[in-house]
């Protein structure tokens, strides 16, 4: 019997009396496959989109600021009214409460206005505005009419005679528009003046409420 036939004969000899240990062995390591293989699977299926790459989330940008400045709302220089006249005096106040004595009319009566002489006899519009009448009538005399913003109006009675000017021009506060005279006819006993009228929104006020320089 040569060497080969005895090596084989102890391999099938060593085989069977170690078989159930190889078959426990056999099972073992198929076991162990298994749950390998289950495992992995589990791992799979846990993370499936894990090779995926997930897009890029759009990067929100801000509105631009625009560099330039805000430009701030114009303001709105409010009406200034003038004394209507260069140093005049005031001959009769203003009346609405109380009663005063007409020397034309010789009984006593409100008075709506300021009463002003001077020196020139020279009158100027009050404010900046629009001529909205001239005219004559006995009671006022030569008169002119000027409205202004905010619902002003000035109304210049006694004048010595109509004014130059045409209705709807436009004049600035210091702008000649007239001479004081007598031709007031419910004034006219009081001398040469200029009979100066101030409404609010159609109302006549103290022209003093609104006159802010004894200058022209």
């Amino acid at each position: 019997m040569n060497k080969f036939s005895i090596a084989m004969k102890r391999f099938g000899g060593f085989m069977k009396r170690n078989a159930f240990y190889f078959l426990i062995v056999l099972c073992i390591a198929s076991v162990a496959t298994v749950i390998a293989l289950a495992v992995t699977r589990e791992k799979v299926n846990v993370n499936p989109d894990a090779s995926v790459t997930e897009p890029d989330k759009p990067v929100i940008k801000p509105d631009p600021v625009d560099p330039s400045p805000v430009n701030p709302e114009p303001v709105v220089e409010k009406l200034k009214f003038y004394t209507p006249c260069n140093n005049g005096e005031v001959k009769q106040n203003y009346a609405d409460t109380s009663l005063v004595w007409s020397p034309t009319l010789k009984h006593y009566s409100t008075h709506l206005a300021l009463d002003f002489t001077s020196e020139d006899g020279n009158v100027y519009a009050s404010a900046d505005g629009t001529i909205k009448e001239i005219g004559y009538n006995q009671l006022d005399g030569n008169y002119v009419v000027i409205s202004h913003k905010d619902g002003y109006v000035t109304r210049y009675l006694s004048l010595e005679k109509p004014c130059a000017l045409k209705v709807g021009a436009n004049v600035k506060h210091g702008q000649l528009i007239g001479k004081m005279s007598t031709s007031q006819g419910s004034e006219c006993m009081d001398g040469a003046h200029l009979h100066f009228e101030v409404q609010k929104d159609g109302k006549n006020i103290n022209p003093l409420e609104v006159l802010v320089s004894s200058e022209k």
